[in-house]
């Protein structure tokens, strides 16, 4: 059955409407806390997982972008496809900008790659000639393919990405089992969840998100400057003893957004509201798009906490969206309407939506209308709430599948290496940790210095040490987001903004 061969039971979902919120009691409604959100659970308990460890080596990590179209072979933007190894995106972006003689924010890419690891991906360069594209290659890149196309290639410009995983530390054992959860995922897929990635190195980034939604500025700039609990810098310190001139000399390089702060609050004192103007607009878009993540991720796991399949069956008066597009219709509420569309979920047709909450996001009916309404109720927000208080930044929200469809896993022992070797793809806005916890662990999916890069949802995190790939990233301008400038340890990965 196609989209065309639509029932009754299949509402077109607009996307202008005003989000509209149920009368409930959170008290009644709710059964999970939001922090449940930061540990998913692990899917069937019955099958063990693989323990192990990735990125001893940064070659066990290989990501492959998946274009979102080919180019035409005409225009003014020449497109390379390059392979990198233990660099950033930004790294391999301003090498090409140098070596072509074009400046660094002229050239496009789809979304930030993994450092520690070998990646492919493509650029869009705006110049006319080829001549020195064979003055890009060097020892840890290299050009595979060169094309022309009419456009930039702009962030969320891509279907997905390829992963092959090496995990070591694992006996042959092990191997059986990892069939059965790679089997497993192959025909339900997973929960959508957002990795922590999206939520900073220290998880701050929903918190200072959501205390700017609510221009509660004090608190945001606490967040990003004071020491706490598991956060403990010198220049926290010497912030929270207001000495600003020794927090500023004490500021790690590259903490270019703390810096502007500082500077700010020591040629304003105490004018808060001048320092958080400070924020680049990228950055502050990261941070509510943090916020919008964990409301979505405590959706989901309030689903989850009523039905194991919560995540992918659709629910009487659910939203659904059809697999690889962005058209939604909503569930019937009548059993003969809702049966059939938890057939095409079966199917692998449709997957139900969560919430990212916003001015004109369309709320579901029944129980996941209840949840939703509950959410938001329970953080004391309304429609007329979703404000960025920064102009031309809209946040008018979305839905997002709560279903990944994970592309041709398959997984295989290397006699040789020791290690089981795990081959998969993402669409967009999936994360690989997800699939990871999932086969590995929670415990021992990654190890310290990665837990923030394997994912496929476009970031602008600290690209000295965490630039991640990815492939949600639905409303920012690529080269606006210029990772240098933001703080590994509190900026989240890219929004989900409409």
């Amino acid at each position: 059955m196609n989209q065309s061969e639509t029932s009754e039971s299949l509402s077109e979902v607009p996307e202008d409407d005003d989000l509209e919120i149920l009368d409930v009691d959170p008290a009644e409604v709710l059964q999970c806390r939001k922090e449940s959100g930061y540990q998913p659970p692990r899917m069937n308990q019955e099958i063990a997982v693989t323990g192990g460890v990735i990125r001893q080596r940064w070659e066990d990590f290989k990501v492959t972008e998946m274009p979102l179209y080919t180019p035409c072979g005409a225009g003014e933007h020449l497109y390379l496809t390059i392979e990198k190894s233990n660099r950033t995106t930004i790294q391999a972006r301003d090498h090409i900008a140098r070596t072509l003689g074009v400046k660094r924010e002229l050239i496009g890419f789809a979304g930030f790659k993994d450092k520690r690891a070998i990646t492919t991906q493509t650029f869009s360069v705006p110049i006319l000639t080829d001549r020195d594209v064979v003055s890009i290659d060097a020892p840890w890149i290299r050009v595979l393919s060169v094309s022309r196309h009419k456009n930039k290639i702009r962030t969320g410009h891509l279907a997905g990405n390829q992963f092959e995983i090496r995990i070591r530390e694992v006996d042959k054992g092990v191997l059986e089992s990892a069939r059965q959860r790679i089997e497993e995922i192959s025909v339900g897929g997973l929960p959508n969840f957002y990795g922590p990635q999206r939520f900073g190195m220290h998880g701050d980034g929903a918190r200072v998100g959501a205390a700017l939604l609510r221009r509660q500025i004090s608190e945001a700039l606490e967040l990003l400057l004071a020491p706490r609990e598991g956060v403990e810098e010198d220049y926290r310190s010497a912030y929270e003893a207001g000495d600003i001139d020794a927090a500023r000399r004490l500021l790690p390089p590259g903490r270019t957004t703390e810096a502007a702060l500082l500077t700010s609050l020591k040629t304003h004192p105490g004018n808060l509201r001048a320092a958080a103007r400070r924020i680049p607009h990228a950055l502050r878009r990261m941070y509510y798009s943090a916020y919008q993540a964990e409301l979505f991720n405590w959706v989901l796991m309030e689903r989850l906490e009523r039905s194991k399949d919560g995540y992918w069956l659709p629910w009487a008066g659910d939203i659904c969206q059809w697999e690889g597009q962005r058209s939604r219709f909503h569930v019937s509420m009548e059993e003969a309407g809702w049966l059939e569309d938890q057939q095409r979920a079966r199917d692998g047709e449709v997957s139900p939506t969560g919430p990212i909450f916003g001015k004109k996001m369309k709320l579901p009916e029944g129980e996941a209308g209840r949840i939703e309404s509950a959410v938001l109720i329970a953080e004391g927000l309304r429609p007329g709430s979703w404000l960025s208080h920064v102009r031309g930044m809209k946040l008018d929200g979305t839905r997002r599948p709560l279903r990944i469809q994970v592309g041709e896993p398959q997984v295989a022992w290397e006699e040789e290496e020791q290690s089981l070797l795990v081959s998969f793809s993402l669409p967009a806005g999936a994360f690989a940790t997800v699939f990871l916890e999932q086969l590995m662990g929670a415990s021992n999916s990654t190890d310290a210095s990665s837990t923030d890069v394997s994912s496929t949802d476009a970031s602008s995190t600290d690209v000295s040490s965490t630039d991640v790939s990815s492939t949600d990233a639905s409303s920012t301008d690529a080269s606006s987001t210029d990772a240098s400038s933001t703080d590994a340890s509190t900026a989240p990965a890219e929004p989900d903004l409409d």
